[in-house]
């Protein structure tokens, strides 16, 4: 397959500036995914490295060859939209073979690229049928398959599940996941659910307002953000952040909350001031019932293995805590919350984070 380097792409429509010196060099094989709220340029971005949109700045290199100023069809990529766009009157046999017809290729080799395809994907026995015949998932996969029969050095993903139910997002995952392995293939998939880029990517790329907040693996992000954004887009539900003031710097970051509850917390805190607010985040499922924040319960959610309880600390402050699913607590009661204090993270006024002293050793 190929390697994708970006180099310095800005992006500007007018006055708009959408992208901002976008740097990334991804490897042979990997399933990068680029995941951000909306409008902070990750479909612009992908449309960039696909050639549908030209960049204001920067060079896109594919095997190390520059292809900015290249064409779509010259660049050696494929690309899935979110919306099938099949041909209604058309087969599956024939949807999937359109770009092979466009190329004028060999009937033999036609069949032959089809047949594959239809096999990787679990189309053979549907390959007579048209499109409104087939679920919304297989439809899907015959879009996919008119990519594969392409052989690109690359495939880019536009949020291809969004418009899929639940359950069916799932399975797709799945099976995105197992294609990505079986075709050895270098991947970048855009998308705004968190979920879908921790499960599929091998490493994942956070976009804030047109700018790169960080670049790592699921679990690099998750244990080890770089800015409060990145934690609280990272994990579900999101991380909670409860401001604290700075007691001491010795031995650890010392801070009391609004409540008048203390805690010392192993972190990197050269750049602390005594006195000065931080954010303290921690994630639902770090908390557990016991000694610590204070918490009145407004709603229990009851999922089966988890509770999902949320709450208000003394000062207003909204917290949920994801406990065990038969935890006897009730919606009115005010409840202690306790945690590790090697799970916290704390960012700085800036929004940077402290390192964590006692995180995870990260598994690659």
């Amino acid at each position: 397959m190929a390697t994708l380097n970006l180099q310095n792409i800005t992006k500007s429509f007018g006055a708009a500036h959408v992208l901002h010196g976008i740097d990334l060099a991804i490897k042979d094989k990997e399933f990068i995914v680029f995941v951000g709220p909306s409008g902070c340029g990750k479909s612009t971005l992908l449309r960039i490295i696909a050639g549908l949109e030209a960049a204001t700045a920067g060079q896109i290199l594919i095997d190390g060859v520059d292809v900015s100023d290249a064409a779509p069809v010259d660049r050696g990529i494929s690309m899935v939209f979110q919306s099938y766009a099949l041909y209604p009157h058309l087969s599956i046999y024939e949807n999937i073979a359109f770009p092979l017809r466009v190329q004028s290729l060999p009937e033999t080799e036609v069949k032959a690229k089809v047949g594959k395809a239809a096999e990787i994907l679990k189309l053979t026995d549907k390959l007579a049928l048209k499109p409104g015949q087939l679920s919304g998932g297989q439809r899907q996969r015959v879009a996919i398959g008119r990519s594969i029969v392409r052989s690109p050095k690359i495939f880019l993903f536009d949020e291809p599940l969004s418009n899929l139910d639940a359950a069916l997002r799932g399975d797709m995952r799945v099976e995105l996941s197992q294609l990505h392995r079986e075709l050895s293939a270098t991947m970048v998939y855009v998308t705004h659910d968190q979920i879908e880029a921790m499960t599929m990517a091998h490493r994942i790329v956070v976009l804030n307002k047109g700018r790169i907040e960080q670049f790592g693996t699921p679990m690099e992000l998750y244990h080890h953000p770089a800015t409060k954004f990145v934690a609280t887009f990272i994990g579900q539900p999101n991380m909670n952040l409860v401001q604290a003031s700075v007691l001491g710097t010795t031995n650890g970051l010392t801070v009391e909350f609004s409540g008048g509850q203390r805690m010392t917390l192993p972190v990197d805190c050269t750049t602390a001031t005594v006195g000065s607010l931080v954010d303290v985040g921690i994630r639902p499922e770090n908390l557990m019932l016991g000694d610590g924040l204070s918490m009145t319960v407004r709603v229990v959610e009851r999922l089966g293995g988890v509770a999902m309880t949320y709450g208000d600390m003394p000062d207003g402050t909204r917290i949920c805590a994801a406990l065990p699913g038969d935890t006897p607590v009730a919606e009115g009661a005010v409840v202690g919350l306790g945690l590790n204090v090697a799970d916290a993270h704390v960012f700085d006024a800036s929004g940077a984070v402290m390192r964590r002293l006692n995180a995870p050793t990260l598994v690659v």
